[in-house]
């Protein structure tokens, strides 16, 4: 997701000098975005990693210090890029990073001073990253040890399939489309919403319009509308543990599988 939390928690971020171990959302410069893993909900800044832990209360995740532009989880495994913090030893850009000890400690896979991904998803067999000072939009096949450039970064969401190489579905300019091989093709599907985000775990796919959240187990042939947010959605992310949406400043969280939301 490029830059979409900046669109509902700009409002009540202010531009905050670097601060190392900030507890509420303006004590940092900028949240990149909203990311569930495992039970817990994570927000990458300029400042590093933190952990949500109630409404304007964060804590930072113990572990190397840096900027953390594209943040994606996949099982225990959290992946990332970003620039380096004042005493980490990362190259300038990171390039593509995992950590398999909760963010304790990161291992350097690829890239290493080439790309800062401001997007970064994740799946089974697929990864894309959104390079930011190329503005490609790339692809690894084989966990992230090489990347293939797609060309011009168009998609502002993608949501990797786990039951095929190359399947996912991709938000442009707030319609869906859906790719089989990888986005060397893609099919539109017909939809009069436009989408914010959206999320796939396993065969289940989650979609955020306007202020409600949507599901489908069908493909995206149909949807059933399973929850309503006061304000408009801007971000999603889901497991099977914990659903988490950002609307209108707020990170509304449900352990229920959507049923109910608390903020």
């Amino acid at each position: 997701m490029i830059g979409a939390l900046a669109l509902s928690l700009a409002c009540i971020m202010a531009l905050a000098p670097a601060v190392g171990f900030a507890a509420t959302y303006d004590s940092v410069s900028h949240i990149h975005g909203v990311k569930v893993f495992g039970k817990e909900i994570l927000m990458p800044t300029h400042e590093g990693l933190y952990r949500y832990s109630a409404a304007n209360s964060m804590q930072i995740v113990p572990g190397p210090l840096f900027d953390v532009m594209g943040l994606a989880v996949y099982g225990t495994t959290l992946y990332a890029s970003g620039h380096p913090g004042e005493k980490s030893k990362f190259a300038q850009p990171i390039g593509f990073i995992s950590s398999s000890d909760g963010a304790k400690s990161w291992k350097q896979i690829s890239l290493k001073g080439e790309v800062d991904f401001h997007m970064l998803e994740v799946g089974k067999f697929d990864m894309y990253g959104a390079d930011s000072g190329s503005g490609q939009l790339m692809h690894s096949g084989d966990r992230g040890k090489s990347w293939k450039k797609l060309g011009a970064s168009k998609y502002s969401d993608i949501a990797p399939l786990d039951s095929k190489k190359g399947a996912a579905y991709a938000l442009l300019e707030g319609s869906l489309v859906q790719t089989s091989d990888g986005f060397a093709t893609t099919v539109a599907i017909k939809s009069k919403m436009k989408w914010s985000s959206i999320e796939a775990v396993g065969s289940t796919l989650y979609g955020a319009f306007a202020k409600d959240i949507y599901r489908s187990i069908d493909g995206a042939k149909s949807w059933k509308k399973i929850a309503s947010l006061p304000n408009e959605i801007s971000i999603i992310s889901v497991n099977t543990q914990v659903f988490a949406a950002v609307a209108g400043g707020a990170i509304f969280i449900s352990r229920d599988a959507g049923k109910t939301f608390t903020s």
